[in-house]
């Protein structure tokens, strides 16, 4: 998989996350509010990033993780940029692709309740459909992270009785 494209929608660009977007990620990664959800994060070495992120060194070595997936064709991240100011908002993409896509975002507390996230997950839910023709959508999602369970349902996901590092897959089958 060469790259990603870059999406539009009626407020925002979702471009492929690369180097340009590291103070975005640290500002975003830095919230603890954001952080507390995540589950454990590694670089592509598979060394701890811990969380909240600290620096611009961990920004970039998240950035790198997802550029590595992204070579390798199993995962890959938009980065959510609003207006004509193109403020990072947050990340969104897919831990994995087939068979199943596995959704995952991120949202800066800032832009929380303002629809964000549902419309840059419509945008990039269309775009897998698409391209990659998973045979289902999940999101493995803390039971205590109420905002992104009821983003997933609002996605046409369901609730399963499966978990994972003390998260509960969501499920769409296709």
């Amino acid at each position: 998989m060469p790259g990603i494209p870059v999406l539009e929608t009626e407020r925002m660009t979702l471009e492929p996350l690369c180097a340009d977007h590291r103070d975005g990620v640290r500002a975003l990664w830095s919230k603890r509010a954001v952080a507390r959800h995540s589950g454990p994060v590694v670089d592509r070495f598979g060394i701890p990033i811990f969380m909240p992120m600290t620096s611009t060194d961990d920004a970039d070595r998240l950035i790198a993780y997802w550029e590595h997936a992204l070579s390798e064709g199993r995962g890959m991240r938009w980065a959510i940029m609003l207006g004509a100011a193109q403020a990072f908002a947050g990340m969104a993409g897919f831990n994995t692709l087939k068979p199943h896509a596995e959704l995952a975002y991120h949202l800066h507390p800032d832009y929380w309740g303002q629809g964000m996230m549902l419309e840059a997950c419509e945008a990039l839910v269309a775009w897998v459909l698409e391209h990659e023709a998973p045979d289902r959508l999940d999101a493995f999602i803390e039971p205590s992270n109420a905002r992104s369970i009821a983003l997933a349902q609002r996605l046409g996901l369901e609730v399963t009785p499966d978990m994972s590092q003390g998260a509960v897959r969501y499920e769409r089958v296709l």
